[in-house]
């Protein structure tokens, strides 16, 4: 028998060893959860949807509906809680009317807490008011020496955080305190300014009444107030 050289031989053990490699890698699934180096393209109207182990959608990425004009496919983001909820939305429901996409957020009972306004620029939600600047000259603020409470300032606004900040400048003299739709929010103050916060205890986007009411401490004294800050705040 001739003599086989041994590099054929190894060679031989060789491809029997990449044999054998392929046919376990044709038999091992790749994985399929991560992506190293690279990215994931979806297009032509494709989309992403991500939904809970009990078949809700979470979150869809992608071509959202209605479509625009012509039939034009719109892009959007839909962002959803496990529970159903929408919590964030880059979508528009009238894409003739209002075609620009606005951002908006959802709380857990449905209503809209914030959006951007979709037709200029800026916020459309929250509403936030500028305060209004008020006399220094302490002899022009509204005043009582009635030791009954009395109302000074009455104003109307629409309800947009759970909490209220509430900041009354006065004068020695008598006690002040902050009616909401006729009802005490707060503390009531003791021969001075007001200065709190505190739950509003109304309706999200409930329209209400404030009302700044006073009293002297006695029939020989006289109280003077000035509002300097309503706003709306976190809980």
């Amino acid at each position: 028998m001739a003599a086989i050289p041994l590099d054929i031989l190894d060679r031989i053990r060789d491809l029997e060893r990449q044999v054998r490699a392929l046919m376990g890698s044709a038999n091992t699934r790749p994985k399929m959860d991560e992506i190293q180096g690279g990215r994931v393209v979806i297009g032509d109207g494709g989309s992403l949807t991500m939904r809970t182990p009990e078949g809700k959608d979470l979150m869809y990425l992608g071509r959202v509906w209605p479509d625009r004009a012509g039939g034009q496919y719109q892009q959007g983001l839909v962002v959803r809680r496990d529970d159903g909820t929408l919590a964030l939305t880059v979508w528009t429901g009238d894409s003739k009317d209002l075609p620009v996409q606005p951002i908006r957020m959802w709380d857990a009972k449905g209503n809209v807490i914030f959006a951007e306004d979709a037709r200029n620029f800026g916020l459309a939600k929250p509403f936030i008011p500028y305060p209004l600047p008020t006399p220094e000259d302490t002899g022009k603020w509204e005043s009582t020496s009635s030791t009954s409470w009395t109302t000074l300032y009455n104003g109307n606004a629409i309800v947009q955080h759970p909490k209220l900040y509430c900041l009354i400048a006065a004068t020695a003299g008598g006690e002040l305190r902050l009616l909401v739709d006729d009802r005490q929010v707060g503390p009531t103050s003791k021969n001075g300014g007001l200065e709190f916060s505190e739950y509003i205890g109304a309706e999200y986007d409930s329209h209400v009444t404030f009302k700044v009411q006073a009293r002297a401490l006695n029939s020989n004294s006289t109280v003077r107030c000035s509002p300097r800050a309503l706003y709306g705040v976190l809980s």
